[in-house]
């Protein structure tokens, strides 16, 4: 999404109590013109607080919001030219799909004509053409889902605001609904704003991504760059897997930092000018970018490596995951296509384990200041 496009939504220092509680702790962002923009985070963290707050369900208790550069703080919701889904559909039962739809227009006073053209138009664009007499019980969970799209939809909003709404479906239910979502917004142009816990469903989906913890933003960007280069600790534990280790600074050379874990074995990080030997350091290296060689493999300089031996193996379908002990209470894991050649590496058979040291990317320092090298902590989280 280029920055030079228009914003839609900003949110600015806002904040939110409930109680004692601080719900949301200062979040500003903007949403621009035709994206579709997740929050993602944990239960509890304010993403949904938010989202409430851009629909006008909630009112912040400090800072504004706009919408296309009109303050809306304090305007109800049925005055924001916004929509919103939720996860339960709230469609009106004794209705046909056709009258869901057009509830909206009717309560508007749109014209009939307009009504009839704009309800199927928004049929066709969720894939519901000729259903239009159905009642909302004859229909899956996935029609009915699109029905509160389309109903959402029809009237226009400058935004759609939508949490977790396939949080009822089935796994492969939702994994279409994803899809269909996606093509849905990018036909229409739309603004999505859209509530998730589920990385990959924000990962799938989003242009960009605002990763939440307790009431404030840990990160804004493209998935790629979330997954990539993640700003915090928390952000990245929580998107993903991760392999975790706590790293004592032996020596530095030309922005690498080196911890000697004994005989040939070394671990590799970047590091910036403010780090000295001695230094305690958390480290983290994403699971497919560990990889597996027979004993014996050469391994270039810069590179980190570690011996192992193979503990568990769990079969995921492409993938296949190596659970591989490298000393006492450290385990590491690795990822391997299943089109890869995994001849010999079955539990119980000794692994190098290594990757760039571009790929390893440090968190914060570790606690307690001085890691012994018998100390390297691997930590699936």
């Amino acid at each position: 999404m280029s920055q030079a496009a228009a914003v839609a939504i900003s949110v600015e220092n806002v904040r939110k109590e409930f109680g004692k509680v601080q719900a949301v702790r200062g979040v500003t962002l903007d949403i621009y013109e035709g994206e579709f923009f997740s929050m993602l985070g944990p239960s509890g963290c304010g993403k949904t607080t938010t989202l409430r707050m851009i629909a006008g369900f909630e009112e912040p208790d400090e800072g504004r919001i706009l919408l296309r550069d009109a303050d809306v703080t304090g305007v109800p919701p049925n005055r924001r030219n916004v929509n919103m889904v939720f996860q339960h559909y709230a469609l009106f039962p004794h209705m046909s799909i056709y009258d869901n739809v057009a509830f909206g227009l009717k309560v508007k006073k749109v014209p009939k004509n307009d009504q009839r053209e704009w309800v199927h138009e928004m049929l066709r664009v969720v894939q519901l053409e000729g259903m239009e007499k159905r009642r909302p019980r004859q229909l899956s969970g996935g029609q009915q889902q699109r029905v509160a799209l389309a109903r959402a939809l029809v009237n226009r909003p400058a935004a759609l605001l939508l949490d977790e709404p396939l949080g009822a479906l089935d796994v492969k239910l939702r994994k279409q609904m994803q899809l269909e979502l996606k093509r849905i917004q990018h036909e229409l142009g739309t603004t999505f704003v859209y509530v998730t816990h589920d990385q990959e469903e924000a990962m799938s989906m989003s242009d960009r991504i605002a990763v939440m913890n307790g009431g404030l933003v840990e990160q804004i960007g493209g998935p790629r760059e979330i997954y990539e280069s993640p700003a915090s600790a928390f952000v990245a534990d929580f998107v993903g897997l991760l392999n975790v280790i706590d790293f004592r600074v032996d020596r530095l050379d030309g922005g690498l930092a080196a911890m000697e874990v004994g005989g040939d074995q070394r671990l590799m990080v970047p590091v910036g000018p403010e780090v000295v030997v001695g230094d305690g350091l958390r480290v983290a290296v994403r699971p497919e970018r560990i990889r597996l060689d027979p004993p014996g493999a050469r391994v270039p300089d810069g590179v980190s490596r570690l011996e192992g031996v193979i503990a568990q193996v769990i079969y995921l379908g492409t993938l296949t995951q190596y659970h591989v002990d490298a000393g006492p209470g450290i385990r590491l894991v690795s990822h391997r296509l299943n089109d890869e050649s995994a001849e010999g590496f079955l539990p119980g058979s000794r692994v190098f384990l290594s990757w760039g040291s571009e790929y390893a990317t440090v968190l914060l320092p570790a606690p307690g200041a001085e890691p012994a090298a018998a100390q390297v902590a691997g930590i699936s989280s």
